[in-house]
């Protein structure tokens, strides 16, 4: 017949030692990551993305609509103004608003675009991409 055994002192102690740390580590984290300036939230932010990542190595021929994908993580919804330009020249602008942890796919027009790359940017941020162009 097997004999009950209890948990016996090294394993009472890795208990112990287990729920010290997990009700003591975080409070503890904090105060260490406050000091630091860091924490456990995570920071703001938008983004900009192709639609398919692959197209970055083949570019869109010019004319053709480049779809985008435009994301918000800020915690509140915002109105994006995003504009395309090619060696500095404007080739498209627009806007368009996202809810918080929502992401919106835009269609940025390349008519007028030439062989190179088309930087599309969010005004008033340092979010963008840049695409190649290909004459048609």
């Amino acid at each position: 017949m097997p004999r009950l055994v209890g948990l016996g002192p090294r394993r009472l102690l890795l208990a112990v030692l287990v729920v010290v740390l997990l009700f003591g580590f975080t409070p503890i984290s904090r105060t260490l990551l406050h000091a630091v300036n860091g924490g456990f939230a995570q920071s703001p932010y938008s983004s900009l993305a192709l639609m398919t990542p692959s197209d970055a190595a083949v570019g869109f021929v010019s004319g053709d609509p480049v779809p985008v994908q435009l994301t918000n993580h800020t915690g509140q919804t915002r109105t994006y103004h995003w504009s395309a330009t090619e060696d500095g020249a404007l080739i498209s602008l627009g806007e368009d608003t996202v809810a918080n942890d929502r992401a919106s796919t835009i269609s940025v027009p390349s008519r007028g675009a030439v062989n190179g790359q088309l930087r599309i940017a969010l005004t008033g941020t340092d979010v963008f991409l840049t695409v190649p162009i290909l004459s048609s």
